[in-house]
Order: C-alpha cells, then structure tokens, then sequence
C-alpha cells in the first residue's frame, strides 16, 4: 500500500509542481551481501549446511534480478530522457517458481535437503508475482545482462568465502 502511495504522490508532484522522479519497481533484487533473513541467503546457508530446511511447496512464481541488474537500470534511468513521471519495472521478465530457484541452488552447490511443503504458504501471498519489462527495455534502453544461473554462481561463491 506505501508503495502504490508512494508511486500516486510522485506522479502527482510530477504533473503539477514538474517535479523530476522516475519510479522504478525493482523485482526481488539478489545477489552478494544480501540480508541473511531472506529467502535466497536462506537457502544458499540451507544447501551449504546440507542439513533438512523446511521450505514451502514452492509453486509461488517469481521474478529475480541481480543486483548488477538493478544497479544499471537505475544508471540508465538517471541518464535517459524524456522520462520523468513514468513508472518502470525492473526485473527479468522472465518467471521462475521457488521451487526451482531452490534446485538450482542445490545444483550450484552440490548439497541441500530443501522440505517442500513443510512450511505453509503466507497469508494472502501472491502466487505469481513477475514483470513485463518491455517500458524499461523501450524507454531506459535497458535489459538485464546477467543470466539467472550466472547470477546464482557469483552470489552462492561469494557466500561462500567467509560470508555464511
């Protein structure tokens, strides 16, 4: 509700006091130094201790992009013009379900013992929550570079020197 709050007020300013914002969505950011409370720190620490980790049945689909991602968009919105006022999602545009972000997680490591279904799904969670990132490629002149698998190898190894 703050953010759509947030997005309203923006726009408003935007339109009548010419105010310069750009509203960026970011779509579940990841990669190194990442708050260990979240989901993918979580199953990174999960796979590496390759004790049983108790996970929901992970049918939710989402979208993950990486930090480096993240960070060049905002670069590009910075730079590109004509686009004060105007909301864009960054993302990958490119669903995956948790369960699968969690195979491959195991795969990179080669251990876990993920427990699907052993954690119930949250309240009211959106069970498909992923982006159309066609206004950001258009407008930003901007996609995301890094693939998912090559995004998952540089934070899992930089979880693993010294950071779990």
């Amino acid at each position: 509700l703050a953010k759509v709050a947030s997005t309203y007020f923006l726009q408003m300013l935007h339109q009548t006091e010419n105010f310069p914002s750009v509203i960026l969505r970011l779509f579940l950011t990841y990669g190194p130094g990442q708050d260990m409370q979240r989901f993918l720190p979580q199953t990174i620490r999960g796979c590496l201790e390759d004790k049983p980790f108790p996970t929901s049945s992970g049918e939710q689909l989402r979208d993950f992009c990486h930090v480096d991602d993240t960070i060049t968009a905002i670069m590009h919105a910075l730079d590109a013009s004509k686009v004060e006022g105007e909301v864009f999602n960054i993302a990958t545009g490119k669903p995956i379900t948790i369960r699968e972000m969690i195979q491959k997680v195991c795969k990179i490591t080669g251990y876990g013992n993920p427990q699907y279904g052993h954690l119930p799904y949250r309240p009211g969670e959106n069970m498909a929550l992923y982006a159309n990132i066609s206004k950001a490629k258009k407008f930003l002149h901007w996609e995301p570079a890094i693939t998912l698998d090559e995004g998952l190898k540089k934070t899992i190894d930089w979880y693993t020197k010294d950071h779990v």
